[in-house]
């Protein structure tokens, strides 16, 4: 087999687009991954682009893409022997889908042809939107920060001022008002657990009726009332469930509380989760969104609350949806639930 015809082949088999540059920038060959990409996104032009100058085409794109006056300089410093390796990533979006890739070029002299400059492209779409994915995770533990701050702790600081005076007359409001500051320490606690987990949680079996009891202890119904259907224990962080918990059922149950046809919340189990059913007004579109928005940093307390429960749910590997409720109202229904 003559060496060229094996070399030919070895590229033709590799996933990646792989093209190669004279000294002038001219295209002298290409893979069959690039003219596989270039017919199947109507690349202008024969799908091999060989005679195409490669440097030509970056330079006039420079004042639309800024990517493509680095290339372009990138690749020139390659041939010119000021550099030996040149890599950039990327976008490089279609009209149906978010694309990225990483190109990295090298070159490399023949005796009788001179400098060439070997340039190969590669898909980095997955990656890049993990990354971007884990952006969106960090913009909500941010998110969760400024709620703390505002939420909790002033009225926290304020209630222990109080209890401070009270103490000395050891009476009955302050048996009340130590009761009342465990729970918010125990909210304050909990939530910023949440925003220590980043990527993983440790479970343990949770009571799960017991869990949804204490939950409902402590939060301020609206004058709603609290049916429990079903038991058993679930696999989940006990702090982050807790609080997962609390604000399900704080939102349920003061989404409508302007609302005198309120009354009733039921929670139950599913084979695989449980879910949520308030007899209150039903949601609308935009309110059922906030339950997946990843882009809410100034945004009000009501939507910072879904987004904890939200970012709770993704870190177990749940699915939470949200729709309507045979009671009238809007149900809240979390699959992906491991039951011991």
């Amino acid at each position: 087999m003559e060496e060229v015809s094996f070399l030919e082949l070895a590229f033709d088999e590799l996933p990646t687009e792989v093209a190669i540059l004279d000294s002038h920038g001219d295209i002298v060959y290409t893979n069959r991954a690039w003219r596989t990409f270039a017919s199947a996104n109507d690349y202008v032009g024969s799908p091999d682009s060989l005679g195409v100058n490669y440097l030509d085409t970056c330079d006039a794109a420079r004042d639309d893409e800024a990517v493509a006056g680095v290339v372009a300089d990138g690749i020139r410093d390659l041939l010119q022997g000021t550099q030996d390796l040149f890599t950039v990533e990327y976008p490089c979006h279609s009209p149906s889908e978010f694309r990225w890739f990483t190109m990295q070029a090298v070159p490399f002299d023949t005796p009788r042809h001179g400098r060439f400059a070997l340039i190969v492209h590669q898909n980095i779409t997955e990656r890049r939107l993990m990354e971007l994915q884990i952006s969106g995770k960090n913009r909500q533990l941010a998110m969760l920060v400024g709620f703390l701050s505002a939420e909790l702790r002033e009225p926290l600081s304020s209630a222990m001022e109080t209890a401070s005076r009270l103490v000395a007359t050891d009476g009955a409001d302050a048996a009340v008002l130590a009761e009342a500051l465990k729970r918010m320490d125990s909210v304050v606690e909990q939530s910023v657990a949440l925003s220590s987990h980043t990527a993983r949680v440790d479970t343990q079996p949770v009571d799960f009726r017991s869990a949804i009891e204490v939950a409902w202890e402590d939060i301020d119904p609206a004058g709603a009332s609290l049916r429990i259907v079903g038991r058993g224990y679930l696999m989940a962080d006990a702090h982050l469930f807790g609080l997962f918990c609390k604000l399900l059922l704080n939102h349920s149950s003061h989404r409508g509380a302007t609302a005198a046809s309120l009354s009733r919340i039921i929670v139950g189990t599913t084979s695989d989760g449980f879910f949520i059913d308030d007899d209150g007004p039903q949601m609308s579109a935009k309110e059922r969104a906030q339950f997946s928005d990843d882009e809410l940093l100034g945004a009000d307390y009501e939507m910072v609350d879904t987004a904890i429960v939200s970012r709770i749910a993704d870190l177990h590997g749940w699915g939470l949806e949200v729709t309507d409720s045979e009671l009238g109202g809007s149900r809240y229904e979390i699959d992906g639930v491991t039951w011991t």
